[in-house]
């Protein structure tokens, strides 16, 4: 069982436990996406003692405790590196893109400059000018996915404003939960080792965790014939494994 650390978390539960993935898991990736997270989350939760995050709860978590709950098993299945092939917009040659998922993780967020305090008990920040916030959850992104970028950015701090006004200097507003609630979704800027054009690629920690467990389902039957031929095991409890 993998046990990982929430900030904000939820009410009463500051940490979320997971159970490992099988092969029930990879047959049921089809998607990815805000709805497809959320369902792959709420079927790995767990529920333990002291923890509130519990299958069906995944919504109600802030998106960088979802990012952090995919980086947890992203680790815990494929290993510390970002690894992928990429093809040059400008000269069309491939190549290779390789990072440190905790190297980038520690360089997203600056909580230094927020002059926010928190979170509290109830997951609530307070800016220095006395307005009180909490981090968009995924059920929040979710509700203003339909919208366009700035009307959805107006809507998400309407939503997440618990105390004052956020449309007085919303840009404030905006950079604290940026700051406070860094996400893995973000642009890379990088450079063409063969032409040195620079191009920006987005990485979402959620869409490639179920983009590469994807990918390993096509292994799958291959894996679940050599068990069953070794073992004469039956189809469902080898994905149970």
């Amino acid at each position: 069982m993998l046990q990982v650390p929430l900030n904000p978390g939820l009410r009463g539960g500051k940490w979320a436990c997971l159970r490992a993935l099988c092969g029930h898991d990879e047959v049921q990736v089809d998607k990815t996406g805000a709805v497809a997270s959320i369902a792959f989350l709420d079927r790995l939760l767990v529920e333990v003692p002291g923890s509130s995050v519990v299958p069906g709860k995944a919504g109600d978590l802030a998106a960088c405790d979802c990012d952090r709950l995919f980086g947890a098993l992203y680790r815990e299945t494929f290993g510390e590196r970002i690894e992928s092939t990429l093809t040059c917009r400008d000269c069309n040659e491939p190549f290779d893109l390789s990072f440190s998922l905790a190297a980038l993780a520690g360089n997203v967020g600056d909580t230094a400059t927020t002059h926010a305090e928190g979170p509290d008990e109830e997951g609530v920040y307070r800016l220095s000018d006395g307005r009180r916030f909490r981090l968009p959850t995924a059920a929040d992104l979710s509700a203003v996915s339909g919208l366009e970028s700035c009307n959805a950015e107006a809507a998400l701090l309407e939503r997440c404003t618990v105390e004052g006004d956020p449309t007085d200097a919303p840009e404030l507003l905006q950079a604290a939960m940026d700051a406070v609630g860094a996400i893995l979704d973000i642009d890379l800027d990088l450079s063409c080792p063969e032409c040195g054009a620079a191009q920006t690629v987005r990485f979402d920690i959620q869409d490639y965790l179920l983009r590469a467990l994807g990918y390993e389902k096509r292994f799958l039957h291959h894996e679940v014939h050599c068990i069953a031929s070794a073992y004469g095991w039956g189809y469902q409890e080898i994905l149970g494994l």
